[in-house]
């Protein structure tokens, strides 16, 4: 007895004569509160704030001002270009942002995936093939309520290197505080790609490397690539250097190489004839995204004798139409009231796009797949709400738009805002 005691005891000295370091770490928890989930370690925490907190993620620690921070990793998974998201939470990419000897608790992935659900879903597809970048896109999401829309639109039609080309920029600048990312988030919505280059740039890039740019799949590093400097510091050229198209060329390949592309269609020819891998993948998707489970082996079938840019739309044409046909269109979230009238069909978007002027329409595909939901508030003055699913089966409010697709006032949206939540309320008793 003696001798365990004395060993014991020897144990115990040796452990506390060891540096700081060597001890086990502090793992962290994880809660949800009234602003979001809280990675948390004794006082301090990391708190990634719910859509409408607005969105943030804050460090905290006891005794110091809080501090923004932007996360440049992926924590969304981005399976249509081969890229899996690795470690998501804090505190997983850097241990010491809470102080030394902490670390990621054993939930981390599960808590901070479960909080990626509760954001938009239509919004968290849209940035997930950003890579790096894909927090900084949701935080200019919240910041501007055009851009959504606006990368929306380009991610219909392929065009997203410019856009990714930036976000790199701009990231690599170190220009990522609130203010700066709220005015960059404006300039984007309101400002041309040549100029949004020119400005980070110092010069605007010469026409055809700005349309060799929109051909390169989001999310990959461009900034380091000898073969891009060259051709950024050249002159004005009325053709594209051979490699640069050697360039877009690897990154395709590895890309596909990693996907299932391959398999579904004759992915190479298609891009030699000009269609950007972007675009394909996109014009796929849209094909796709509203079949019902006894439709998707015939579109797949049509999707593998595809070898021409032009068949490739005829089958999207056939197979959207055919969607739009076939598919019941969802229910409303919420019920209706006096001043809220759910918009419960194709004609009725149209209509609401017509009386408003603000282009609703076009999301009728999202509409379908149960991402976006749109109601005519028939207030002073009237406007259009668009609420938007999250990936845990609720829904947050992303957009109310007057006439003209213009943001309301601030007066007109605490009006809308109780109506929501009243209706909300209803629905759940």
């Amino acid at each position: 007895m003696a001798t365990r005691d004395r060993m014991a005891g020897q144990t115990q000295l040796a452990l506390d004569e060891q540096p700081e370091r060597s001890l086990p770490p502090t793992y962290a928890t994880y809660e949800w509160t009234g602003e979001g989930l809280s990675e948390r370690c004794g006082s301090d925490a990391i708190v990634y704030a719910y859509w409408d907190r607005p969105f943030a993620c804050t460090i905290r620690r006891q005794h110091r001002e809080d501090q923004d921070l932007l996360p440049d990793w992926p924590m969304l998974d981005a399976t249509d270009y081969g890229r899996t998201a690795g470690d998501k939470s804090v505190l997983a990419h850097h241990p010491r942002t809470l102080g030394t000897g902490i670390a990621a608790g054993p939930g981390a992935e599960a808590a901070v995936t479960d909080y990626l659900l509760s954001l938009p879903r239509l919004l968290t597809r849209l940035a997930a093939p950003f890579g790096d970048q894909q927090w900084l896109l949701l935080d200019l999401f919240r910041r501007s309520s055009d851009l959504w829309k606006l990368v929306h639109r380009q991610t219909a039609l392929g065009r997203l290197g410019t856009l990714s080309l930036t976000l790199e920029l701009f990231s690599t600048a170190g220009r990522t505080a609130p203010r700066q990312r709220q005015n960059f988030a404006e300039f984007l919505s309101l400002s041309t790609r040549e100029i949004v280059l020119h400005r980070f740039l110092g010069k605007r890039p010469a026409p055809a490397l700005l349309a060799a740019l929109e051909r390169f799949p989001p999310g990959v590093s461009l900034l380091e690539d000898r073969d891009l400097k060259a051709a950024f510091t050249a002159a004005a050229e009325t053709s594209v250097p051979d490699s640069i198209a050697r360039l877009e060329d690897k990154k395709v390949r590895a890309i596909l190489s990693d996907t299932g592309w391959e398999a579904m269609l004759d992915a190479h020819a298609l891009i030699d004839g000009g269609v950007s891998l972007p675009r394909l993948i996109a014009t796929i998707n849209a094909g796709l995204r509203n079949l019902t489970e006894t439709e998707r082996p015939g579109a797949l079938k049509g999707l593998a004798q595809v070898r021409a840019p032009q068949s490739l739309q005829w089958w999207l044409a056939h197979w959207t139409m055919l969607a739009g046909r076939s598919r019941s269109f969802p229910e409303s979230p919420i019920p209706p009231s006096p001043l809220l009238s759910p918009l419960t069909s194709a004609a009725e978007l149209t209509l609401e796009s017509r009386r408003m002027r603000n282009g609703v329409d076009r999301f009728l595909a999202d509409v379908l797949a149960g991402d976006l939901y749109f109601y005519h508030f028939d207030g002073a003055p009237a406007a259009t709400i668009c609420l938007a699913a999250t990936g845990k089966d609720d829904w947050v409010l992303l957009e109310v738009l007057g006439e003209d697709g213009v943001p309301i006032q601030e007066e007109a949206y605490q009006e809308i805002v109780p109506t929501l939540l009243s209706q909300q309320v209803a629905r759940r008793e």
